[in-house]
């Protein structure tokens, strides 16, 4: 293919693929000069929203990225292929660059594609080039046409080196990207915690070393249903007016409640008592009676760590023990809280390997219909998020059969961008976390 020294894309709603080819080209050409984003104006009359926002959000990465580049923001109407043509046209005619020019149309509707593809092809004939970025198979096709990804996106299963005259690279582990600038394309962001909180992954590190485990992860489960047993009602902790012992917890025929007792509640109580379910009287712990509202909320916090949120820690530590600080992903992260400009939503924990993201759910429920609702939120996540750049798992606690059940029908619904684990897949470690590299790797 020709060198490059002018770069075009067609922006749409989901700039991920622009990025991954803007990335690829500056960093492979070298030369790259002046970078076009296209994007569809708003047409109220023929209810068409503008994708400007996206040429924006893209811009805005790239120039942090890639600074010494020239960027420029087009506006085209699509409502029909002559107002296509003819503000492509339009934008051609002022551009200084009549050769060494290249076309991307990843992203934007099926007109703007077709009909853009055409109307470069005529003005430059030869001096153009093009391509898309097939992300179902990380694959970047140039000399190519825009018939080819229009069937992509028809999902026909066509092969990424089918055509004769495309050149075909794959761009995995060629590109990476930041958590950080990957929301900022969708225009979301990272929510952090004001003043931080003390249920952390280094707050609880010895309780989480504790379960990790086979056994007193399966002792852990087993006394937190004793717990919930005393605690049903997240709404009303602490029994009214019951003088209980602490030590009624800590059974003693769970294995680990000694661990519990110096590893988890002993920890909250001595760092942060107003968390604690316990207090000091006279020398014996006696659990609470009569908390305020504000030490219910404190201690509804702590219940939902017990209950759960330990799961979401649990993971997020094996995962970056094994995966990240090996280097196999590129970044990690836990419990994100993401700010749309609709809604927030959170997620508990992400992966980044290279420029593919994936979310992670994590529950403690063993419900096929609940485990199942959550697949389909998790997928539903990332796709906002990335695109089909996305994939998702889904951590249960679920015994084999109704796990591979769960799995089996989101995979056939979802395309096999989801995966489910469950009680089972957890151990030994080093085979969860070979699950987990397999499915990304694939």
């Amino acid at each position: 293919m020709q060198s490059v020294n002018c770069l075009y894309f067609l922006v749409g709603t989901n700039p991920m693929s622009s990025y991954v080819v803007a990335d690829y080209f500056i960093n492979h050409e070298k030369n790259i000069k002046e970078i076009h984003l296209i994007h569809s104006a708003e047409d109220s009359e023929n209810n068409i929203q503008s994708s400007e926002p996206f040429a924006l959000n893209l811009k805005s990465v790239l120039e942090k990225k890639f600074p010494d580049i020239e960027y420029y923001l087009h506006a085209i109407r699509i409502k029909n292929a002559f107002s296509i043509r003819n503000d492509v046209l339009s934008i051609l005619s002022d551009s200084s660059f009549r050769e060494n020019v290249h076309l991307d149309f990843s992203d934007g509707t099926k007109e703007m594609v077709l009909y853009s593809h055409e109307t470069f092809k005529s003005v430059l004939g030869q001096n153009v080039t093009f391509s898309y970025f097939d992300s179902r198979r990380n694959r970047l096709k140039t000399n190519t046409d825009s018939s080819e990804k229009t069937d992509a996106d028809s999902n026909e299963k066509t092969d990424a080196d089918s055509s004769e005259n495309a050149e075909s690279v794959s761009l995995r582990n060629k590109i990476q990207i930041s958590f950080s600038d990957l929301f900022q394309l969708r225009g979301y962001e990272i929510v952090r915690e004001k003043g931080g909180s003390i249920f952390s992954v280094d707050f609880f590190k010895d309780f989480l070393n504790l379960i990790r485990t086979q056994e007193n992860f399966y002792e852990y489960l087993k006394w937190k249903e004793h717990f919930i047993q005393i605690y049903p009602n997240s709404k009303k902790l602490i029994p009214n007016g019951m003088q209980t012992k602490f030590d009624d917890l800590l059974p003693l025929d769970i294995k680990i409640a000694e661990n519990l007792k110096e590893d988890l509640f002993f920890k909250i109580y001595n760092f942060a008592p107003e968390y604690s379910f316990f207090e000091d009287r006279n020398g014996e712990f006696m659990l609470k009676t009569n908390p305020g509202n504000k030490q219910q909320d404190k201690l509804a916090e702590t219940r939902k760590y017990i209950s759960g949120y330990w799961f979401e820690q649990y993971a997020y530590m094996i995962l970056k023990e094994n995966l990240s600080d090996t280097g196999f992903i590129s970044g990690i992260d836990l419990n994100l809280l993401i700010q749309t400009s609709r809604k927030n939503f959170e997620m508990d924990v992400v992966l980044m390997k290279g420029y593919e993201f994936c979310g992670i759910s994590c529950t403690t429920d063993t419900t096929q219909s609940l485990c199942k609702s959550k697949g389909f939120e998790i997928l539903h996540r990332t796709k906002q998020i990335a695109g089909k750049n996305s994939k998702a798992i889904l951590l249960t606690l679920m015994n084999e059969n109704n796990t591979k059940e769960v799995d089996d029908d989101l995979s056939e619904i979802l395309e096999d961008r989801i995966l489910v684990l469950g009680l089972k897949d957890l151990f030994p470690t080093e085979t969860f976390c070979e699950k987990v590299k397999g499915f990304l790797k694939t």
